[in-house]
């Protein structure tokens, strides 16, 4: 089959108007589909030294909020209303309320009030709470009665048993004191870390026993190349971008998180609210060895 030389002038101007087409439409897919195509995550962690009582025990991890100019209250509503629906024995922020401005959290701060868990709702600090206004991110989480653990732990019991929950402070922004936030750790046997970065887990995990860690700080990428994977990833967030992970002993469990920065785009990486499930157990394969 042979081709004219007009044919043949006029394929790379279709080819290119093509090639337009096509970009515009993954443009608009990522700015105005996926950021708002919220997933819910289930995942199953197995501890092998997890109290019987807390067996099946559900945490809700909720994560990079982000609210303005990219992410909007109606967002984090829904995020809310599934984690509600969930019916969670516990709910985990865990950092990165704002963008742009602190003042943000006085308006988040009303919708996270609604969330409900049997043994309640803990938060910790990101990057960007301490970048643009760390008191004022805690001020508008305290008038929404939400704990925020400041390099301190808590017990959690469920009749004579019990597990730790240790909230470390941004690694990268804040002033993080591990040794401080499992100082009033007893005989628990396991121990949960809540910490923004998920790449600290490598130095964590030397410092303290720690059997779970739950981050978030990389919005998984928040565009994702399908073969290539993440373009862009933060410091402290380049090892454990989204998932379970194994790290020696413990793991590490990185949400995508809700929001956006940067520009209001994501793609092959949508907005996530997790709910981890512990069980009793000896873990399987994980992503990383």
């Amino acid at each position: 089959m042979s081709i004219t030389r007009r044919a043949f002038l006029r394929f790379p101007a279709g080819a290119a108007t093509l090639a337009t087409g096509l970009g515009k439409a993954l443009v608009g897919y990522g700015a105005g589909f996926e950021p708002n195509d919220l997933v819910l995550e289930r995942k199953t962690v197995k501890l092998p030294k997890l109290p019987n009582a807390f067996d099946g025990f559900r945490i809700v991890l909720l994560t990079d909020l982000h609210l303005h100019p990219f992410t909007s209250a109606n967002l984090i509503r829904r995020a809310v209303e599934i984690s509600n629906s969930l019916k969670p024995d516990l709910v985990l922020l865990g950092g990165d309320y704002v963008c742009a401005f602190a003042e943000a959290t006085f308006e988040l701060g009303p919708i996270l009030e609604s969330l409900d868990a049997k043994h309640g709702r803990f938060a910790v600090l990101g990057n960007y709470d301490h970048f643009r206004g760390a008191r004022i991110v805690l001020e508008g989480l305290s008038r929404a009665s939400i704990p925020v653990l400041m390099n301190e732990g808590v017990a959690l019991t469920i009749g004579e048993a019990s597990v730790f929950l240790a909230g470390i402070d941004s690694v990268s922004a804040g002033k993080c004191n591990p040794r401080a936030a499992f100082a009033a750790r007893k005989n628990e046997t396991v121990t949960l870390a809540l910490v923004h970065e998920p790449d600290y887990i490598n130095r964590l995990s030397k410092l303290v026993p720690v059997d779970l860690q739950l981050s978030g700080h990389t919005h998984g990428g928040q565009v994702r190349v399908p073969g290539l994977g993440a373009i862009i990833l933060p410091t402290w967030g380049k090892a454990y971008v989204e998932g379970l992970y194994r790290v020696g002993a413990s793991q590490v469990y990185t949400s995508r998180g809700i929001g956006m920065v940067g520009l209001p785009f994501r793609f092959n990486c949508p907005p996530e609210v997790t709910e981890i499930t512990l069980a009793q157990g000896v873990p399987g394969w994980l992503e990383s060895e």
